[in-house]
């Protein structure tokens, strides 16, 4: 009787985070959107756009051979370390707001994680075309894993559901850790961006606290997602856990 109230209050639960999680999405989405299209009108103090302020950065902390190129799209920008390209997209390329300063300079800030051998860096470009994979396939499995379990006729058949149903689990869990590394390098990359815009006097001092708010808006972002892994992560776990009983 414990056994199945605490089950049917977990259930609850996890439908009750995953309201509150999405509804954190929205205002985080919200917030973020505000606040680029706010300091995208905003010209930087030192009148230098994007792409000064990159090659600058990438000078400042000795990473060579890293080119920059525009890219379609808004808020597209990111950094290839195999072709070593910094894309700024159209919204940032050659622009001088703070919003396009502040973007290209956490883009350059992954270009300087990629240069020193960051071993996060380096963790997160291993696993991130695996969990790109994984995360179209690992729920599914993990789901139909708990199916077989519920509908097994035998013991046998219940086993077999339950390893359906783990293997899905652990590639899933390549998901969650892909999320787990890269919510603390977006914010580094912030910071180091946040400090060339700092030391090399791109900005005022109002204009830094405006390009913190846009840069931890959009790391934001990516604790959402981690938090949202998280929860399918312990879900599944659930799932599979109950159906063993």
């Amino acid at each position: 009787m414990l056994g199945y109230y605490l089950s049917n209050n977990l259930g609850s639960l996890f439908y009750l985070l995953a309201i509150g999680i999405m509804i954190w999405s929205i205002v985080v989405r919200a917030r973020l959107s505000r606040l680029v299209s706010k300091y995208s009108d905003v010209p930087v103090a030192s009148g230098k756009d994007a792409n000064t302020c990159v090659k600058e950065m990438l000078q400042a902390n000795e990473v060579y051979g890293v080119t920059i190129t525009m890219v379609p799209g808004e808020l597209s920008d990111h950094f290839d370390p195999k072709t070593q390209q910094i894309g700024l997209s159209e919204t940032t390329y050659q622009k001088h707001s703070v919003t396009a300063v502040a973007v290209a300079a956490h883009e350059c800030g992954h270009a300087c994680q990629a240069a020193s051998g960051m071993l996060l860096y380096k963790i997160r470009h291993a696993v991130a075309p695996v969990a790109n994979l994984t995360s179209r396939v690992s729920v599914w499995i993990a789901v139909i894993g708990v199916f077989v379990m519920y509908f097994a006729r035998t013991y046998e058949m219940s086993d077999v559901g339950y390893w359906i149903s783990t293997f899905g689990i652990v590639l899933y869990s390549i998901v969650f850790l892909f999320y787990l590394v890269t919510l603390p390098l977006e914010r580094d990359a912030s910071r180091r961006g946040l400090k060339a815009m700092k030391e090399l006097g791109w900005v005022s001092d109002d204009q830094l606290r405006e390009a913190k708010k846009v840069l931890w808006a959009a790391g934001d972002t990516y604790a959402v997602a981690l938090a949202s892994s998280a929860l399918t992560l312990l879900r599944l776990l659930f799932m599979r856990g109950r159906r063993r009983r």
